[in-house]
């Protein structure tokens, strides 16, 4: 039988935390701080070696770090390695003339992956730019399926559907299945896959949703959002880009002054993070019950938990995986 460990196939660089929109439900801080290009540079050389395959980005909006981006992905083409996706609001240039700029700049630099775009009841963006977006991307990639959409479910679904169908119309595209699985926008020239995600209810999106909804998750092992080098404009490293990324409980280290195979002896080394890729989160909770600590209740969302446990739970007790 195979071992469960931490073995990450990406890297997520999030080079910057700042943001041209203040979404309603988003509690990341702001700061000015950009990773630095050489640092990660030399950190993906790293990474290929330890056999890591993709590279992402993601932000705050990390377009608003482009010499960033074109850097990273000339590097990610000299070491040989894919790219995953950008995710990115979509509406952080001024003028169409700065959007076409930006993104010819990136295509020229060698970028042939993906960009996923959110769209819901939370981003409040103009949906013309949404779909100026959309449309040069295709254009300049020559690709109909070049960007997805990523909207939360959950709460204020019928806002987040009148959304979708808006920036369809923009297409003469007709929107299908949201919020299911299979849900996407299709005309005669894009066919663009729309995913749900579940809504954290966390901070400022706590009283929207109550996140103890009264059934255990079923452990995935992080194989969702875990399984990653999360690396912040710090340079510090999660193993995950979940809610709990704030949490210095699953820092394993930074790009800064680790190698790829040192932040992997890393997450060995840490329990707690050890335990999750190993067994999952029920046998941790199991044994804080027996140590005593009662629940507000249970959960469908491993990661909402995860963050509970990180922000909640007695440091004593967490350390002892």
């Amino acid at each position: 039988m195979k071992t469960r460990k931490f073995s990450p196939t990406e890297i997520l660089f999030s080079p910057t935390t700042q943001c041209n929109l203040r979404c309603a439900h988003c509690d990341i801080k702001q700061r000015r701080k950009i990773l630095p290009k050489k640092t990660a540079l030399k950190f993906i050389a790293t990474c290929k070696r330890a056999g890591i395959k993709r590279v992402g980005f993601t932000g705050g909006e990390p377009f608003l770090a482009l010499d960033f981006l074109c850097a990273i992905t000339k590097g990610t083409i000299r070491c040989g390695m894919l790219f995953g996706r950008i995710m990115t609001n979509a509406v952080w240039f001024n003028t169409k003339k700065e959007l076409t700029s930006a993104l010819h700049r990136l295509f020229q630099a060698g970028y042939d992956g993906d960009f996923c775009v959110s769209v819901d009841a939370f981003h409040r963006q103009d949906m013309r730019k949404v779909a100026s977006f959309i449309k040069v991307a295709a254009e300049i990639w020559k690709r109909p399926d070049i960007v997805s959409i990523v909207a939360v479910k959950g709460t204020k679904e019928n806002k987040t559907r009148r959304r979708l169908k808006a920036l369809a119309c923009l297409f003469n595209a007709r929107l299908r299945g949201f919020p299911h699985q299979y849900a996407s926008m299709k005309s005669d020239t894009l066919f663009i896959k729309v995913f749900s995600i579940d809504l954290s209810p966390l901070g400022k999106a706590g009283s929207l949703k109550n996140g103890w909804n009264g059934k255990w998750f079923r452990d995935d092992f992080c194989a969702g959002p875990g399984n990653v080098f999360f690396v912040l404009p710090d340079g510090t490293v999660k193993p995950c880009c979940g809610y709990a990324t704030d949490a210095d409980m699953l820092t394993i280290g930074s790009i800064k002054r680790d190698t790829a195979k040192k932040l992997l002896r890393n997450a060995q080394n840490n329990r707690f993070v050890a335990t999750i890729f190993k067994s999952g989160f029920h046998p941790i909770r199991k044994r804080l019950e027996r140590a005593g600590v009662r629940f507000p209740g249970k959960t469908t969302n491993h990661c909402f938990f995860c963050y509970y446990l990180t922000h909640h739970s007695p440091r004593i007790l967490l350390h002892r995986f």
